[in-house]
């Protein structure tokens, strides 16, 4: 039986590689203005598990000079997501040890915790951050990012 298997899959792995589609990056669900020279906020998804949202989210600097990027997750002017149904306000969560559950870490001013980076022209900062999540009749949520357009009104995904 395992000789059998062996000479049906290489044909089936074969052909599964020739007949599937090759997944090209999706396009933002939002996006939205900033006050960094030529840099825009694309949102990539807003999806909740359980009790998290999770937020992906992208700098892209289409400029043709490098800016710094700065988003903070903990502290003084951090992102954050409105409920705009009920007014509620969340927060990035935090883990054991007050760490902010977000991308890389980079103490700033003010005693922020956040992202703190150079992005070259025509490239982009990728983000993301886990806020705890509205209730399941909330399917839109609105994000408030520094330096960003807030950008009202986007799905939720439940997953």
């Amino acid at each position: 039986m395992i000789k059998v298997a062996r000479r049906v899959l290489p044909p089936i792995v074969l052909a599964a590689l020739f007949v599937c589609p090759v997944v090209e990056a999706a396009d933002p669900i939002a996006s939205a203005e900033t006050n960094w020279e030529d840099v825009t906020v694309d949102v990539m998804s807003v999806t909740r598990k359980g009790n998290v949202l999770t937020v992906k989210f992208a700098a892209v600097n289409s400029g043709g000079e490098k800016q710094k990027i700065a988003f903070g997750f903990k502290g003084n002017d951090v992102c954050y997501a409105v409920d705009e149904e009920s007014g509620t306000k969340y927060y990035v969560l935090t883990d054991e040890e007050g760490n902010p559950v977000a991308s890389a870490k980079d103490w700033m001013p003010n005693s922020t915790a956040g992202i703190n980076r150079e992005v070259e022209p025509g490239k982009s900062l990728r983000v993301w951050m886990k806020l705890p999540a509205p209730p399941p009749e909330i399917s839109e949520i609105s994000l408030f990012l520094n330096e960003t357009d807030p950008i009202e009104d986007v799905a939720i995904i439940d997953k």
